[in-house]
């Protein structure tokens, strides 16, 4: 297998704002039923922003991570899509996905650009829609709702993590694609030389740590202890409980709550240049946590023991750079979707010792309240796994504890030096390595109060189209109007806009006729002769719209006399929908 040096930074490059949504199944709630990709995405990021006390102008680029754009929000370039959300209309962006291991290479990439000199400040953040899939969801072809949503089928699921896989070669030896469940637990009980059954009772206690982490993390998708559950189920022993039916043996070694919950959600964080921090962060009000230093390495699913060997390297690769080991580490965490990783990346990383990890997992050492915390959150199995947000989650959690601002799953030493060791996809592995920036003297003022809140935007606009309303929504700090509505002004950046009804009244700035490649025949059985073109409503918004009663014919006469005026029409949309065009107002 290949090795690689890595080298430092040709600068430091530090954390100074995080952000997390709730994992939620948005679907199961009629409070977040609706939700989208711009609004959980820009949330996220607008929330980053506020807590490195920046601002979109601020920020020079982003990135963005989603595991499976197409099947899960019916996208092939997701980062244009979510900008206006957060007040980053016309910045540069790029998409990228690594399956799970989108949300630790996003910090990566993050660190890199600004590393590297061409930017200072830069925003990654990551999202996904885990559990549920745009409607209708029989075809990826179909056309979708704007903002409704099917439930994610396990069937649906697992026919799309196929796609991870090499077409050539892997999914015909079928093995590469089944190894994932079982083979870290066979290979640590063949090498270690522990029982089957104690195998078991490790995987089912690694589960009863990361939901007792879990319960007392707000942001979790899971809040019951499984000794509660096992009472309730008529258990007096809580390993009864998880040994029996309720926990079935799903694989070789696994039991089911030793995989993933998949679950929607998002987060993101703020990566700057460490000498720029007192220039373009306000008040910042904690210590910033620097990248020291992250280590990479990718294994194709064909390779024995992908998992193990990639994390091998990955480790090797950070801690050659930075000259620490596993005795330095104060907090792990590990992309357990399948739980037995965080056991096994734990003892590579010499976080816990070889052979012994089991021991401790089994002492409940490892949970926030022992001495070798892992996985702080939850994990995948409890915290949940919003694919490409995963990673990211887990840089909040970890940043979050390192500032000591984690309430009552607080860990009991405050950490210092972290590892997060990233994981999926067939499988890319990310160690990154965290340190907090002792010399830096957060500010004292208190923080301003926010209005943001994660708002269901879209289904309000399209209600109010049902209502024969157009909504859009104003910046209370320069007046700039947005349509068609988002959170953030994308004119001064400010996030504390507010619903308003636009007058209809509007003026046609420019005149496109449909022609063979842009001509669709539904279009003009609804509506008749059409143009496109830019609309500039009264309130001062512009986007581009859809103007109907022009034709080829008089077309000629029209451009001499624009900007002509329009105003709104609401009309239906097949789907179940409705969207608004213009009609040119009576000469």
């Amino acid at each position: 297998m290949n090795q690689t040096k890595i080298n430092k930074y040709s600068r430091s490059v530090s954390i100074v704002g995080v952000s997390c949504t709730p994992f939620m199944n948005t679907l199961d709630n009629p409070e977040t039923a609706g939700l989208t990709e711009g609004e959980m995405f820009g949330y996220a990021a607008l929330k980053a922003m506020e807590d490195a006390g920046v601002e979109p102008k601020d920020v020079d680029y982003y990135f963005h991570g989603q595991a499976n754009p197409l099947n899960g929000s019916n996208y092939i370039t997701p980062n244009v899509q979510v900008a206006n959300w957060f007040g980053m209309k016309g910045k540069g962006s790029m998409h990228h996905s690594e399956a799970c291991c989108t949300g630790y290479l996003a910090l990566e990439i993050a660190a890199n650009a600004v590393a590297s000199g061409k930017y200072d400040c830069v925003l990654t953040g990551a999202v996904e829609f885990g559990d549920a899939v745009p409607s209708p969801s029989e075809s990826v072809e179909d056309p979708k709702h704007p903002f409704k949503r099917d439930k994610m089928t396990m069937e649906k699921f697992l026919k799309t993590t196929a796609w991870i896989y090499d077409k050539t070669y892997a999914r015909p030896l079928m093995a590469p694609m089944e190894l994932i469940y079982d083979d870290c637990a066979e290979d640590y009980v063949r090498t270690r030389g522990i029982t089957p059954e104690q195998m078991d009772d490790t995987l089912n206690h690694m589960a009863i740590n990361n939901r007792h982490n879990a319960v007392h993390n707000p942001l979790a998708i899971t809040h019951e202890e499984f000794e509660d559950i096992a009472k309730e189920k008529g258990f007096d022993n809580v390993m009864d409980y998880m040994r029996s039916p309720y926990n079935p043996k799903s694989g070789d070694f696994l039991r089911m709550e030793g995989i993933e919950r998949k679950c929607d959600g998002a987060a993101a964080c703020i990566v700057i240049a460490t000498e720029k921090i007192p220039e373009l962060c306000k008040n910042l009000r904690h210590k910033p946590i620097e990248i020291i230093g992250i280590g990479s390495a990718a294994c194709e699913a064909s390779t024995p023991h992908f998992e193990i060997n990639a994390t091998k390297e990955a480790v090797r690769q950070v801690y050659e750079l930075t000259g620490k080991s596993g005795d330095d580490l104060d907090i792990f965490f590990a992309n357990d979707f399948i739980i037995t990783s965080h056991l096994y990346a734990a003892e590579i990383a010499g976080y816990l010792p070889y052979g012994e990890g089991w021991k401790y997992i089994c002492d409940g050492r490892t949970a926030f309240d022992g001495d070798k915390p892992i996985n702080t959150n939850g994990g995948r199995t409890s915290f949940g796994h919003a694919h490409a947000a995963s990673g990211l989650a887990d840089v909040y959690e970890c940043c979050m504890q390192m500032r000591g601002e984690c309430g009552e799953h607080q860990v009991k030493k405050l950490p210092k030096t972290a590892m997060l060791r990233g994981y999926g996809g067939s499988q890319n592995v990310a160690a990154i390595m965290l340190e907090t920036v002792d010399d830096f003297e957060p500010s004292k003022e208190p923080a301003k109060e926010s209005n943001l809140k994660l708002e269901k935007v879209v289904q309000t606009y399209y209600e109010g189209l049902e209502q024969g309303k157009l909504l859009g929504r104003k910046c209370k700090r320069c007046g700039a109007v947005e349509f068609p509505p988002v959170y953030a002004c994308n004119t001064c950046g400010c996030d504390d806009t507010e619903w308003i009804e636009l007058s209809g009244k509007a003026v046609m700035k420019s005149i496109v006729l449909p022609a063979p490649l842009s001509s669709k025949p539904e279009y003009k059985e609804r509506m008749g002769k059409y143009a496109y073109g830019v609309i500039e409503t009264e309130e001062g918004a512009e986007f581009n719209g859809v103007v109907v009663g022009i034709s080829k014919k008089t077309r000629p006469e029209l451009l001499d006399k624009l900007p002509l005026p329009v105003h709104a029409k609401i009309i239906d949309r097949d789907g179940g929908f409705k969207t608004v065009v213009y009609e040119l107002d009576e000469q």
